[in-house]
C-alpha cells in the first residue's frame, strides 16, 4: 500500500515539454501584474451581482425588504451560497478568457490543474490532518468562541447541509483555480516560488477575513493554512493536488460543526 506522504513525491511532467513542475520550475502563465489588478476589479464588480442575487433569492423565500434579504446573507445558508455562486462566475470566466483566449494555452496546463505524483488518498489525509491542526490551534488561540457572520451561517442547521456541499466540493475548486493557479503562476513566474506562496497566502487570508469578522486570530489561522496549501501546489507542482487537500479540510471542518449541533440538538 502507499504511504507516501504528498510532499516526498517529485513533480509530474508537464505536458508542454517545459520539465518537471515543481520545485524549481515555475508554472506556465504568461499574465502579470496587469491581468492580476483586472482579476481584482472583476471580483470587486462582482460583489453588487452577488448582492442582487441574493435580494432575488431572498424575494423568492417571501423576503421583500432588501434590507432583510441583506440579513439572510448572514443568516440562511441558501442566499449565501447563492451568492457565492454568482460572485465566483465572472473572476472565473476572467481567469478562462485570460489563459486560454489571450494566451491561448490549454486550461489544464496553463492553471497546473494536472495530475499529481502523490496519490489523492495522501492528499486527502493530509488535508484532514491539516483540519484537526487547524481546530486544535483555533481553540489554544482563543477563537473557538468568538461571534462571526459564518458561525452564524453555522446556526442554520436546517440548510447547514447546503453550505457544506458547497464547502467541499465547490468552493476549494474555485479558490485553488484562483490562487494557486492563476495567481500563483503570476508570481512565481515573477518572484519565484517562495514569493508565489507568501502573497497567496496572504491574498487567501484576506478573501475570508469579513466571513470572520475579521478576528486577528482567524486571520493567523488562515494566512497558515493558505501557507499549507501554497507548499503543497509548489511541492506536487499542481493545482488538482491542493484543491483535494483543500476539500479534505474543509469536509473535516464541516464534519465537526455537524457533530456538534448534532451533539447540543
Amino acid at each position: 500500500m502507499n504511504r507516501h506522504w504528498p510532499w516526498t513525491r517529485q513533480a509530474a511532467p508537464d505536458r508542454l515539454g517545459a520539465g518537471a513542475l515543481g520545485r524549481d520550475s515555475p508554472a506556465p502563465g504568461c499574465w502579470g501584474y496587469r491581468e492580476i489588478l483586472l482579476l481584482l476589479v472583476v471580483g470587486a464588480l462582482a460583489q453588487p451581482l452577488a448582492s442582487l442575487a441574493a435580494v432575488l433569492i431572498a424575494e423568492l423565500l417571501g423576503v421583500t425588504e432588501i434590507e432583510e434579504a441583506q440579513a439572510l446573507l448572514q443568516r440562511d445558508a441558501r442566499v449565501a451560497v447563492a451568492a457565492q455562486i454568482v460572485a465566483w462566475i465572472p473572476p472565473m470566466a476572467y481567469v478562462v478568457l485570460i489563459v486560454s483566449v489571450r494566451y491561448r494555452l490549454p486550461l489544464r496546463e496553463g492553471l497546473t490543474w494536472t495530475k499529481p505524483a502523490g496519490s489523492t488518498r495522501s492528499y486527502i489525509r493530509t488535508g484532514v490532518l491539516l483540519g484537526f491542526a487547524s481546530l486544535l490551534v483555533s481553540i489554544a488561540m482563543g477563537d473557538a468562541g468568538q461571534q462571526s457572520p459564518m458561525r452564524e451561517l453555522f446556526a442554520d442547521r436546517e440548510h447547514l447541509w447546503i453550505l457544506a456541499a458547497f464547502g467541499v466540493l465547490a468552493a476549494p475548486v474555485l479558490e485553488e483555480v484562483v490562487f494557486r493557479g492563476f495567481l500563483f503562476a503570476a508570481f512565481e513566474r515573477a518572484h519565484g516560488p517562495w514569493a508565489a506562496l507568501v502573497v497567496t497566502s496572504a491574498l487567501f487570508a484576506l478573501l475570508h477575513g469579513a466571513q470572520y469578522g475579521w478576528q486577528w486570530q482567524r486571520l493567523v489561522v488562515l494566512a497558515a493554512i493558505g501557507s499549507a496549501l501554497g507548499a503543497v501546489r509548489m511541492q506536487s507542482g499542481s493545482a488538482k493536488a491542493s484543491t483535494i487537500v483543500h476539500a479534505a479540510y474543509n469536509g473535516l471542518l464541516f464534519l465537526a460543526v455537524i457533530s456538534f449541533f448534532s451533539g447540543v440538538g
